[in-house]
């Protein structure tokens, strides 16, 4: 009797336990959870929590403005972040917790090898992709449940080869990139098309900078081949050890950094901000003259302080938030994922109030691919301060096609 009473305890308690692991831990129809996976600690840790800043601040804007109406009903957002150190697995894991245990229906991830890992379980499991990253593969790949934030990189290795090569006359380029997915695409397209304009790849020396915190061996070798320019591109930390230890090694060329690196951010990290000189990169957001851009800057600084470097992280990330409750409200539905995807593809998301108001990059259109397209701008670091910013221009095939 006794065990069959302690069987039935333990049964029970399997049964509970399975109830919680199943269900959403806020089962409440009137809030739309949006799921973040990044890199919240360890060498990414800046550049993932400078996205975390961006949903925060969005999903807080809405609900201080009286939440978001769908279907005549009041929502109110919220955003769940965890950390999965650019890891894959942990990636994943993160992911399926917050699909099935907060009820995201969106999951938000910065790291092409994450969103790789997303995309082999996201129609399956319904929830949409929300990709940081500037790989093309993940939106030619013909996965229906996702969107992409950021520009295609390949409209920043055109832009910054061109800039490298016919304004400033180099030649030879020793590319250190990341030692991951995002790096090894970037890297590629920036051999191709750098080669085909006649210019010379010295050397491809990936750098793992979850890693490694010393590059002077790798500089070393790396200037050996005597570039004109190191392309390099971490994130905004590393990248700027890589020019404060290059310049220490004698490296008087020039720097292209992928946009991951932020140069507002790397001048408060090296010793003497001139280290920088013949930097190509992403312009500061605080160069960018629209109205939005100029109210989400006042808007980022009231909530994380004067101090707090405002980046291109924060502002799209906080734009796709806006992105997916604008769909939301065009779809008139908070669990349909295909419906909000139709709706965030439809022209008339970027005429809502909510973007037209807010949009920090005036989002011109969602292709049907699910890439984002919008105004960009780069800049260069010459004899102390920033150059004008010059604009980035991408034909749409750039956005839309294979390669």
């Amino acid at each position: 009797m006794k065990r069959i009473r302690v069987l039935r305890w333990v049964t029970m308690a399997a049964m509970v336990w399975l109830v919680a692991l199943g269900s959403p831990a806020l089962a409440d129809d009137n809030v739309i959870t949006i799921g973040y996976t990044g890199p919240l600690s360890g060498g990414g840790a800046v550049f993932g929590k400078n996205l975390q800043m961006g949903l925060d601040l969005a999903a807080e804007q809405i609900n201080a403005s009286g939440g978001v109406t769908v279907a005549g009903g009041k929502h109110t957002v919220r955003v769940v972040s965890m950390d999965d150190q650019f890891q894959t697995a942990l990636t994943v894991s993160n992911a399926k917790r917050l699909v099935h245990r907060e009820g995201a229906k969106m999951v938000f991830n910065p790291a092409s090898n994450g969103i790789f890992g997303l995309m082999a379980i996201n129609e399956k499991e319904e929830f949409i992709i929300c990709a940081y990253t500037t790989n093309q593969p993940c939106v030619t790949s013909g996965n229906r449940l996702i969107y992409r934030g950021p520009p295609p990189m390949l409209a920043y290795v055109r832009a910054w080869a061109d800039r490298a090569m016919d304004v400033h006359g180099w030649k030879r380029v020793a590319m250190m990139p990341d030692a991951y997915d995002y790096g090894k695409l970037w890297s590629g397209l920036f051999e191709q098309y750098w080669e085909e304009k006649g210019g010379t790849i010295a050397c491809n020396i990936p750098v793992d900078f979850m890693k490694v915190s010393d590059y002077y061996p790798l500089l070393t070798k790396a200037l050996a081949t005597n570039p004109d320019a190191i392309l390099i591109g971490s994130s905004s930390e590393p990248d700027a050890m890589q020019v404060t230890q290059a310049r220490e090694l004698g490296f008087k060329g020039g720097f292209i950094i992928i946009e991951r690196g932020k140069l507002d951010e790397m001048e408060r990290l090296v010793p003497d901000i001139n280290m920088l000189n013949g930097c190509i990169g992403t312009s500061p957001l605080t160069f960018y003259p629209q109205k939005n851009a100029k109210k989400f800057i006042k808007r980022f600084a009231e909530r994380y302080g004067e101090d707090v470097v405002v980046t291109h992280e924060s502002a799209i990330a906080y734009g796709n938030v806006l992105q997916y409750i604008g769909a939301i409200q065009l779809a008139g539905t908070t669990t349909d994922v295909y419906q909000i995807m139709d709706a965030m593809k439809s022209p008339e998301l970027v005429k809502l109030p909510l973007l037209k108001e807010n949009d920090v990059y005036e989002t011109e259109k969602i292709f049907p691919n699910g890439a984002v397209k919008g105004l960009i701008l780069g800049v260069e670091f010459i004899d102390g301060k920033y150059s004008e910013p010059f604009l980035v221009e991408a034909p749409d095939w750039v956005y839309t096609e294979k390669y």
